[in-house]
């Protein structure tokens, strides 16, 4: 798929390709110390946040996301990465304060959705911290299955059958 033809809607948020001109949104979201918390640790320089979102536009097998509302309001990220044969990573899921549940919750199912359904991939495999016990929680209600562990991380796998199945719970309509 082109990158240059992603645009994604749901009911409450839409996902749009990332552009350098987010560089300064991304850095408010991953260099605030409450939403960092449970990241790697990224400089806050807005050249070095350009440069890579410069690199990312010539791979073609990475999808970097600007979660926005429907009057197009950044709302947060999200991405797609390390695609192999049959699945993808998704992470850097981080949104602002203020955020409606709904918003937080559908950002990332859409993701989920284009990786399985567009992409066609039957798995997705992720990481969170430990400490991040909220997002553990979503994740398992999800359908994704802990796999793994070291002594900071959590490994998650998320097979396409169960998160569909699980995400209605809830997102309803979808």
């Amino acid at each position: 798929m082109s990158k240059k033809d992603m645009n994604i809607s749901g009911k409450f948020v839409n996902l749009r390709e990332i552009t350098v001109e987010d560089a300064q949104f991304v850095l408010s979201l991953r260099c605030n110390d409450k939403k960092s918390k449970f990241l790697h640790k990224t400089e806050y320089d807005i050249s070095l946040q350009e440069d890579y979102i410069k690199k990312y536009k010539t791979l073609d097998n990475e999808y970097y996301f600007i979660i926005e509302n429907k009057s197009h309001k950044p709302l947060g990220t999200i991405r797609i990465y390390d695609i192999t044969e049959d699945s993808f990573t998704g992470g850097s899921w981080l949104m602002i304060d203020g955020a409606e549940p709904w918003e937080v919750i559908e950002g990332e199912s859409l993701m989920k959705k284009f990786g399985f359904i567009t992409l066609g991939f039957n798995k997705c495999v992720f990481d969170v911290r430990k400490e991040n016990k909220k997002v553990v929680r979503y994740h398992k209600l999800t359908g994704a299955k802990i796999v793994g562990e070291n002594d900071i991380d959590y490994f998650f796998e998320c097979y396409k059958d169960d998160y569909l199945t699980n995400i209605k719970k809830f997102l309803p309509y979808d």
